[in-house]
């Protein structure tokens, strides 16, 4: 049976709630025609099994290489073996040629997940659709499971985190630019190397939810990295090119 309606009448929180109480497996398509944006989440008996999103899929090969668990060459031959006929998955031929754990793959498989279903709790707009049954296009690894109370309640925190930087970061279409040095003032500026790759797309043209793709993270860590940004006066919040999710 197939549920669906827009997230104006039912938050994206509360069918995450119904999935997992009804035990329900299938897939979920949510849709924002405001943020030009689509993603899917997979359940089996309601808990998480695998997600995706259209702009900022979070997908294991980058979340790998960014986190410097595995090079290019590595990727390279393991795309190779897949165009050459391997069947098996990326992770998989990753595991086999002693590239990375299975413990790391997993790991990173959850992140990717997570990463979805937080940027999908945060969406006010658009509609949603559930459809029952197993989805043949796509191959869901069974050893990952992630539980979908655990994701309501990091959800729930997360929201109330980001009410509280409401004040000066209402959304992830908000433009932060550098700050005006002013006349005579001298700073010493101490980030961290991801903080450094962040301020590098800082230029008063990209939005949050802009290096948020950029960079393979979520709005909610972008809005949280610039917050803390913002409060040492580093940048500031530009006006000019906002985009306002209707």
């Amino acid at each position: 049976m197939a549920i669906e309606g827009p997230l104006q009448d039912i938050g994206i929180h509360d069918v995450f709630q119904l999935l997992d109480l009804a035990r329900k497996s299938g897939r979920l398509t949510v849709r924002s025609d405001a943020r030009g944006n689509e993603g899917r989440v997979y359940f089996q008996a309601g808990a998480v099994v695998h997600a995706t999103m259209r702009d900022n899929p979070h997908r294991l090969t980058t979340l790998l290489k960014k986190a410097g668990k595995v090079s290019e060459k590595e990727l390279d031959a393991a795309g190779a073996l897949q165009d050459a006929g391997d069947s098996r998955r990326i992770g998989e031929i990753l595991i086999a040629s002693g590239a990375i754990t299975r413990r790391d793959v997993e790991r990173y498989m959850r992140q990717g997940i997570e990463r979805v279903v937080f940027d999908l709790f945060s969406w006010k707009e658009g509609t949603f659709s559930f459809s029952d049954g197993v989805d043949e296009e796509v191959k869901i690894d069974a050893a990952v499971r992630v539980s979908t109370e655990s994701l309501l309640m990091e959800g729930a925190r997360r929201i109330d985190e980001w009410s509280r930087m409401a004040d000066r970061i209402p959304g992830p279409y908000v433009v932060p630019a550098l700050a005006q040095q002013r006349d005579g003032a001298e700073s010493f500026i101490d980030l961290r190397p991801a903080e450094w790759e962040m301020l590098a797309l800082i230029d008063g043209l990209h939005s949050l939810r802009d290096i948020a793709v950029e960079l393979t993270l979520s709005e909610f860590e972008v809005a949280r990295t610039v917050y803390g940004m913002l409060s040492t006066g580093l940048i500031e919040i530009s006006t000019a090119g906002i985009e306002v999710a209707a």
